[in-house]
């Protein structure tokens, strides 16, 4: 180990010379750990000591993954658990080059007791596998490392049945490969693949502990820095080993830069001082040879797709949402390139364990959300060495298509956020890498700011108005630029902004951003212009959240006057300008109206949308929550329970309009006399909105004074 650097090593041997005899059939029981438990592969160890017991079935058992997955591992392990009971009769053979497997495969032949001069006669394959089948006693053939498995074939065809390596009739006898293809049409069906994924987190954090030591961080710390090693067993080993050596130096021999913990590891990686840290190397060679096999196997579109991958974001990929022929089609790399194209290229590197397909990690756990789109992953090593800014530009151009409204629907609507969840993270990571894009045509930037600003929509419809303010703040600063101060696409991002300033609760900001927003379109189009209209009817909401009623009042009027004649009573826009100017009622005291009003929108929303909509559920809260002012709790409480029972199916426990009708609800019940219940809900409300918007936010103060009006009246 140099100073600040992991040393990576691995022995190479030569060819033997035609007629060598010097052979070893032994295991390389060194490498194996004898004092740090394999972790993670408990139920496939299992498996394969059952295939050495009476009754195997004589298949070819295909250990395959990723470089450093642990194949060899679980290998060493499985002859360890047996070396009792198999003695002589383990067999390990390198697979990696043609001679030296040749030479092993000849050398177990000789150790069957088949005499010289069929051994090395051509036909010594068939009384070979003739001879393992009729076995009497239980055997083990490793084959380890094969890179290439046609080097299996020989004298005839691997995934037939007539190659070096055969499926046997012994029901005790194991053959078991280690490789990183996973193509089942190469090994064929007398082969049964075992797929080595990445450890869980759980596991991989332990792997670290083992190496490293318990004084290296804390659990999380460890999580942190498996996640970042992808959960690859050979590269948390190395982690962690490096860190022990580092802790075991003497102070006055460690550099500076030279991280002693899980913490100062993973800041190191993204640095530049951390790359001779990167276990990527690891793997690197692997990878290429992977990539030459493809492209011998007419995958000729596999190094350009894998880097295009490596070009999105450290998430799942949904490749249907993004990966479209007629926008890859003509790109370098992608000549000629169509679906099926796609798909095939796709399958072959998740057959070599550079990407793989999994479901996408959403964080919605309502059971009406849509699923999220099936999606492919490439391991984060891989991306470290396949990343390139060649392809972000195209990337811009794919999420922008891949994210307008067309193709999946508004990030506002509750049945699209599991398209969104996974979209939203491969958009926002353009807007980190927009200095790169400032060389790109300004089509693209501007392809790229638009992916940008709807992936800000949908994380301030998940109520999540800080990340989508900072999104949105960057946002503007890109229209800017591209467009000037007045473009419409500049007016567009900063009313979404002002949108997110006013659920943080920067009322102010939001007040003079959207006034700005309403004054420069109804100056450039005029006062009913459709953006003009939505800009002030979004003014008079944060009027009324300000506590100036009657400024509220006289914006939403002219609003719902204006969206009646242009667009009609029942236009989604007039209802909603109807709907706030009924808030602003309510809280003027003017009930009656307020209720009125209410009535209106919610006949049209319940026959246009149904009673579980979310905009049909804000208007059944507010009807609770006027019963509520109105000291009809016998109908407030159960309305309340109703709309809440609704919105955590539909949104979320967390969403904001979830938590307004818990507040609402826990204030019902506290004054009902149900105090349990009451402090379960408010505290919930506290707790959400304290963790998603600060503790000296309004609602999360309101929330807080409730808690408090219960506590003492129960003191």
């Amino acid at each position: 180990m140099a100073a600040g650097h992991l040393q990576v090593g691995q022995l190479v041997m030569a060819a033997p010379s035609p007629g060598m005899r010097v052979m070893t059939l032994a295991a390389p029981m060194g490498l194996r750990h004898p004092q740090r438990p394999l972790r993670g592969r408990t139920a496939l160890l299992d498996e394969l000591r059952q295939q050495c017991g009476e009754g195997g079935d004589g298949q070819l058992h295909v250990l395959h993954g990723l470089s450093g997955s642990g194949k060899t591992a679980v290998a060493l392990e499985l002859v360890h658990a047996l070396r009792a009971r198999f003695g002589p009769y383990t067999w390990w053979i390198d697979g990696r080059q043609a001679a030296l497997f040749e030479s092993g495969l000849r050398a177990v032949a000789r150790r069957l007791g088949i005499p010289d001069n069929l051994v090395e006669a051509g036909e010594v394959i068939d009384v070979l596998w003739l001879r393992l089948s009729q076995a009497e006693r239980p055997w083990l053939l490793v084959v380890d490392g094969v890179s290439d498995p046609s080097v299996l074939d020989g004298p005839g065809h691997l995934a037939a049945g007539t190659g070096w390596i055969r499926p046997h009739s012994c029901p005790f006898g194991l053959v078991l490969i280690t490789t990183h293809d996973g193509t089942k049409d190469v090994w064929g069906s007398a082969a049964r693949l075992h797929s080595m994924p990445p450890l869980t987190e759980r596991e991989a954090a332990q792997v670290l502990f083992d190496h490293a030591g318990p004084d290296a961080g804390s659990w999380s710390d460890a999580v942190r820095l498996a996640r970042r090693l992808g959960s690859l067993p050979l590269a948390l080993r190395m982690a962690g080993s490096y860190l022990a050596e580092v802790s075991a130096m003497p102070d006055a021999f460690r550099d500076a830069e030279m991280p002693a913990e899980f913490s100062a590891f993973v800041q190191a990686l993204d640095e530049p001082v951390g790359h001779g840290l990167n276990p990527a190397p690891v793997i690197a060679d692997m990878w290429r040879l992977a990539l030459d096999m493809l492209d011998r196997r007419g995958f000729k579109y596999a190094s350009a797709m894998l880097e295009l991958l490596c070009s999105f974001a450290d998430a799942p990929i949904p490749y249907a949402l993004v990966l479209r022929p007629a926008l890859l089609e003509g790109q370098p790399g992608f000549e000629k390139i169509d679906g099926g194209a796609i798909w095939q290229t796709l399958r072959a590197l998740a057959a070599l364990s550079l990407i793989e397909f999994c479901d996408a990690e959403g964080d919605d756990p309502s059971k009406a959300v849509s699923e999220a789109p099936v999606s492919v992953r490439v391991h984060p090593l891989i991306r470290d060495l396949g990343g390139s800014r060649r392809y972000l530009p195209l990337v811009a151009v794919l999420l922008e298509r891949a994210c307008s409204i067309e193709q999946i629907g508004k990030p506002e609507e509750p049945v699209t956020w599991g398209a969104w969840s996974t979209l939203a993270p491969h958009a926002v990571r353009l807007a980190e890498q927009e200095a790169v894009l400032g060389d790109a045509s300004c089509g693209v930037q501007a392809a790229a700011a638009e992916a940008v600003e709807m992936a800000g929509r949908f994380l301030l419809a998940r109520s999540l108005p800080r990340q989508a303010g900072a999104v949105f703040e960057r946002v503007v600063e890109w229209r800017v630029r591209l467009g000037g101060p007045t473009a419409p696409e500049t007016l567009t991002a900063q009313h979404n902004l002002a949108g997110a300033l006013h659920d943080m609760g920067d009322l102010d900001r939001a007040e003079a951003v959207f006034r700005n927003v309403w004054q420069s379109h109804r100056t450039a189009r005029g006062e009913t212009f459709a953006h003009a209209l939505t800009a002030r009817h979004e003014l008079g909401r944060v009027l009324h959240d300000m506590g100036r009623l009657s400024d509220a009042q006289e914006h939403l009027c002219a609003v719902l006057e204006s969206q009646r004649q242009v667009k009609g009573a029942e236009h989604a826009h007039t209802l909603s300008a109807r709907h706030e100017l009924a808030r602003v009622l309510h809280d003027l005291g003017r009930w009656a109206e307020a209720r009125d009003h209410y009535g209106q929108v919610l006949q049209v929303r319940r026959r246009e949308l149904g009673d579980n909509h979310p905009r049909t559920l804000t208007v059944l809260h507010n009807l609770a929550c006027l019963a509520q002012d109105e000291g009809r709790l016998e109908v407030a409480v159960p309305q309340l329970r109703s709309v809440y029972s609704a919105r955590v199916r539909a949104l979320g426990l967390a969403h904001s309009q979830t938590l307004s009708t818990a507040y609402r609800l826990g204030c019902a019940l506290r004054d009902t006399g149900d105090r349990v219940e009451a402090h379960s809900l408010l505290q919930q409300v506290y707790t959400d909105l304290a963790s998603s918007l600060g503790d000296s936010h309004a609602h999360a103060r309101r929330a807080a004074e409730a808690l408090r009006s219960l506590t003492a009246a129960s003191g």
